[in-house]
């Protein structure tokens, strides 16, 4: 059994201890450990390391449960966004972005932005921003996932303007530098999308809107686009 701290978490001031006096510090020579010794500290070490690839396999089950299941189970819309927010931390990583379609987690989150809450539309468009910056491979696999379609959806109609936003920001960052997510943008009546946003009476996505403008139009590889058509 591990040793514990006060408070039942991981024992750090024995580590650091337990570090100094086997010469970690390079202050003193280090000296045999004792099998007690040994299995301690490879039990406070392990119980602090995270399985990042199990942990999103975990919350890629839990996006394929349906809606009724987890609501009997005391899941709340909060606790699925909370979710969201540590997935979006984890495939902060492009090689863990990469990954979370191979471990079936990229439909689901797809799934999200159709979820019949505004706050999970919301977050699942951010994940997803997250998930195709910079990343072409990522870009590739929510475009072959039709991933752009309820995004445009929720930019052009979504109740929550926070929605729209968020669903706006995640198109910018699917099809930025991205030619075939530029020419469905467009043949998705994108612009038409962006003109409407710009003429409605939503002063806070009208700023958005003018800011994403901004973006695409200081970007040179798509600045030609700025021109609605």
């Amino acid at each position: 059994m591990a040793k514990e701290g006060a408070g039942g978490g991981p024992d750090w001031n024995g580590l650091l201890k337990w570090s100094l006096a086997h010469g970690s510090d390079g202050t003193n020579p280090p000296r045999a450990l004792s099998e007690e010794d040994r299995k301690w500290f490879m039990e406070a070490m392990q119980a602090n390391t995270v399985d990042v690839v199990g942990r999103m396999k975990e919350i890629a089950q839990v996006m394929k449960t349906p809606d009724d299941v987890l609501q009997s189970h005391g899941v709340t819309p909060e606790n699925i966004e909370d979710m969201l927010d540590e997935l979006q931390e984890h495939v902060e990583s492009i090689d863990m972005a990469n990954d979370l379609h191979s471990i079936g987690g990229l439909d689901p989150l797809l799934g999200y932005l159709k979820n019949s809450h505004a706050g999970i539309r919301a977050k699942a468009a951010e994940v997803v921003s997250t998930v195709v910056q910079n990343n072409p491979k990522s870009q590739q696999l929510v475009m072959e996932s039709n991933g752009l379609e309820p995004l445009l959806t929720n930019f052009r109609s979504d109740p929550s303007t926070t929605a729209r936003t968020k669903a706006l920001g995640a198109i910018s960052s699917l099809i930025r530098n991205n030619q075939s997510g530029l020419a469905a943008f467009r043949l998705g009546n994108g612009h038409a999308a962006l003109k409407d946003a710009l003429g409605s009476d939503d002063a806070r996505l009208q700023r958005y809107v003018l800011w994403y403008l901004e973006q695409l139009c200081a970007y040179p590889p798509m600045a030609h686009h700025c021109i609605f058509s």
